[in-house]
């Protein structure tokens, strides 16, 4: 399996994030490059060139960043193996029609 295929397409590292201790407040301005439709990047070949403020989610960071949440892939594939040390936020989606608070341990 290529670490690439571990991501579930949820697109929420795509949205702008902020983290404010143990709260993880995830907001609905997206990078330009994302597809709302299908959750996907549309330059995704090239998004570090396009898009200098994308970051790939690598194994550090899939073990360490504060900023992704309980609910990616990538951070359920590091906890599964005992590789992710870093304490779980309170999810908060800060956009649609509500706002929502989910506890994502």
């Amino acid at each position: 399996m290529k670490w690439e295929d571990i991501c579930s397409r949820c697109g929420l590292c795509c949205h702008e994030k902020i983290v404010d201790g143990d709260f993880l407040i995830i907001g609905e301005e997206t990078c330009s490059f994302f597809d709302a439709d299908t959750r996907l990047c549309r330059v995704y070949g090239n998004r570090f060139k396009e898009c200098p403020r994308c970051m790939k989610v690598n194994l550090f960071r899939a073990c360490f960043a504060r900023y992704l949440p309980s609910s990616c892939a990538y951070v359920r594939w590091a906890r599964a193996r005992h590789l992710r040390p870093v304490r779980e936020r309170t999810l908060i989606l800060s956009y649609g029609k509500d706002m929502d608070s989910h506890q994502l341990d």
